[in-house]
């Protein structure tokens, strides 16, 4: 509802600016025009609220449950059914008003105990009438399934409609509500403690994900009515020094974040929002950090516009300010507020010493948040980096861009985020160098990195995995040759010697025209293509067979050196090997791994060592971490290595230095 909220909210904050020769402009004959334009997106947006949140709200709990889009679509038919049941449509009773803000509570009830029981209901075989739908086209079948669950909720609906009609006299749960919370504050005295009740209980049900200002609306339009108002609270007077860009006194989190978390992905988002919190809407705020439901701000957000209430009730009391004499829009920019509300700067000072004690109030509270965050995200990450890793195992296809969880969420974060991380130069490579028998450094291997923000480093094949299924596989490898080809360019101009680098790619990759950006890469960094190693793992090997030999050709006339990457034994790689179109394999890593401990790795070895040697292939060993794996190797025929115990993946600069140290001159 963010944008929906956004929307209504600025237009009517420019509609009310409380600027004399401002609105004269707005209602002349020449720019009125501009009025109406305003006050349609309003009355378009915050007039159907309540209709809005009953379609977002139920897409939400179908999400949650993992619905599918055709069973999502049903949530939202059954949950507009039920609201409407209860709106008394076509009766004197029915108010237009209803589907905007005022609705919203019974929106979210109506909602949220519609989706429930049709979770419910919808597993009867006997409701559900599923015998009788065989054969039926599977939308078609969904649809007829709900018939009888759609009925019974709406029909609960509009009887407990009745029955507020009959006990309480109340059309709508809204109005039930309202009059039992406008009842409270009719048996209080008007003062400083209804005042301290209102913000109170406004923050609370904000916290629990419930529009406050909207439940509220009835007693701020009567009891804190400004012409009504008695004593110094108001409604005017909450909206200048309580609700200052917006519920929670947020602009106080937004000062903290601008100020002290600048290098946090929680400072970009201030940044988004450090315009709509200017006209007191917080949305973005309450709902990107969270705050809403976030136990480690609840106190904060609780806390600090109990303070601004309580710091300028008594400022005003004593007279150090004067009281609120103008009624302000509550979409008044703060400090603009201030002196429009008193008439008199002190009204500016008195807003400018409360948001300095509410940013001393949250930046514990955030500083906490942003390590608990952190700590989540990176659970998350590492659940979603296991999944991956036991798909890749049990050689499955993930589906995490099209899951409904908390890992589909994730995954589809990650992919915009890697959309922006590829726009915006955030990825990087690093190299590990690759050794002979005497420890001489031939060249290296680019492996990509990217040091994501929130989540930390991001597990390579995540990225690959990412690029490929969000469609921006091109745009990556791009970047990547990019990289590469300037790394090597670079590495031309630091050492003499010979060297290569060879650079990752995937079956996906060749189908898109890989060569002609390989091609524009070496123009542009002037680099010949046989210092451009390309490797190719054996299991992207069996894809589009047809498609593979054609490009592998190609790259292989243009001058590349081509790769196996994880080479076993299997038949189809071995069919490739003989076809000449590669000159090295890389040995697969569980074979290296395993060869301490396992006589048939290190047989298997001996033997792809040998079918090597005969076909004039040279073979690479990964994960040498021991000195005991390189002796090994050794004795087995590899003469080509790579691995911790020689260099960790390195920067650029590291490598030149490996290169110019480990190769005799």
């Amino acid at each position: 509802m963010i944008p929906f909220i956004l929307a209504g909210g600025i237009a009517n904050a420019l509609m009310n600016l409380p600027i004399p020769a401002y609105q004269a402009l707005l209602v002349s004959e020449h720019f009125s025009w501009i009025y109406s334009v305003l006050d349609m997106i309003y009355e378009g947006t915050f007039g159907l609220f309540s209709l809005g949140l009953v379609i977002t709200l139920s897409i939400s709990f179908a999400m949650e449950k993992s619905e599918p889009v055709d069973q999502g679509a049903l949530y939202v038919i059954i949950s507009l059914g039920a609201y409407g049941a209860q709106l008394n449509i076509g009766s004197s009773h029915f108010d237009l008003n209803n589907i905007g803000t005022p609705g919203c509570f019974a929106a979210l009830v109506v909602t949220l105990f519609s989706c429930y029981m049709y979770s419910i209901l919808k597993k009867n075989s006997f409701l559900s009438m599923q015998e009788h739908t065989s054969g039926t086209n599977i939308i078609c079948a969904n649809a007829i399934h709900t018939i009888f669950p759609f009925a019974l909720i709406i029909a609960i609906v509009a009887l407990f409609n009745q029955l507020l009609i009959f006990f309480f006299d109340s059309y709508s749960l809204h109005e039930l509500v309202s009059n039992v919370v406008c009842n409270i504050f009719d048996h209080l005295e008007p003062g400083f403690l209804s005042g301290l009740l209102y913000t109170v209980l406004l923050h609370v049900l904000w916290f629990f994900g419930l529009h406050g200002s909207h439940i509220l609306e009835p007693v701020a339009q009567t009891t804190f009515a400004f012409d009504n108002a008695s004593g110094i609270f108001s409604k005017s007077f909450f909206d200048t020094y309580v609700v200052m860009g917006g519920c929670g006194t947020t602009i106080c989190i937004l000062i903290a974040l601008l100020l002290f978390f600048r290098k946090s992905q929680l400072n970009k988002l201030a940044k988004v929002a450090s315009f709509t919190v200017i006209f007191n809407l917080n949305e973005v705020l309450n709902f990107g950090i969270p705050i809403i439901l976030n136990p480690t701000l609840a106190l904060p957000f609780l806390l600090t516009p109990v303070l601004c209430y309580v710091i300028s009730y008594g400022a005003t009391a004593i007279g150090f300010v004067p009281p609120v004499m103008q009624e302000i829009p509550w979409s008044t920019p703060v400090f603009f507020s201030g002196y429009m509300a008193t008439g008199s700067f002190r009204g500016v000072f008195l807003q400018i010493f409360c948001i300095v004690i509410g940013v001393a109030i949250y930046l514990p509270f955030l500083k906490l948040h942003k390590k608990t965050q952190e700590e989540y995200a990176k659970e998350l990450l590492n659940h979603l980096v296991k999944e991956l890793q036991k798909n890749e195992t049990e050689k499955e296809t993930p589906n995490f861009l099209t899951r409904m969880d908390k890992l589909g969420l994730t995954s589809r974060m990650l992919l915009l985020d890697l959309k922006n991380a590829i726009a915006h130069n955030e990825l990087f490579l690093l190299y590990q160098p690759q050794v002979d028998n005497d420890g001489n450094c031939f060249g290296g291997e680019a492996l990509l990195r990217w040091n994501h923000p929130l989540y930390g480093f991001i597990y390579p094949p995540l990225i690959i995995y990412l690029a490929k299924e969000g469609k921006i596989l091109p745009d990556l490898e791009r970047a990547l040759f990019d990289m590469a080809g300037n790394a090597i360019h670079e590495t031309q101009k630091q050492y003499d010697g010979e060297f290569k680098i060879s650079v990752n790619i995937t079956a996906k990759s060749l189908l898109w025209d890989i060569e002609g950006c390989i091609e524009d890469c070496l123009k542009k960094y002037d680099i010949p293509s046989q210092k451009l190693w390309l490797e190719i793992t054996e299991q992207d090997i069996l894809v589009n067979t047809d498609t593979v030999i054609d490009k592998l050709n190609h790259l292989k006339k243009l001058g590349h050196t081509l790769l196996i990457d994880d080479f076993g034994m299997g038949h189809t790689s071995l069919i490739y090997l003989q076809s000449n179109y590669f000159n090295v394999v890389k040995l697969d890593g569980s074979l290296v791994k395993k060869m301490l401990d396992s006589k048939t790795s290190q047989e298997i070895i001996s033997s792809i060592v040998e079918l090597g040697n005969k076909l004039g292939v040279k073979i690479i060993a990964e994960f040498v971490e021991t000195e005991h794996h390189w002796n090994m190797l050794a004795e087995l025929g590899c003469n080509w290595y790579q691995g911790y115990l020689f260099s960790k993946p390195v920067p650029l600069d590291e490598f030149i230095s490996y290169l110019k140290e480990h190769n005799p001159h």
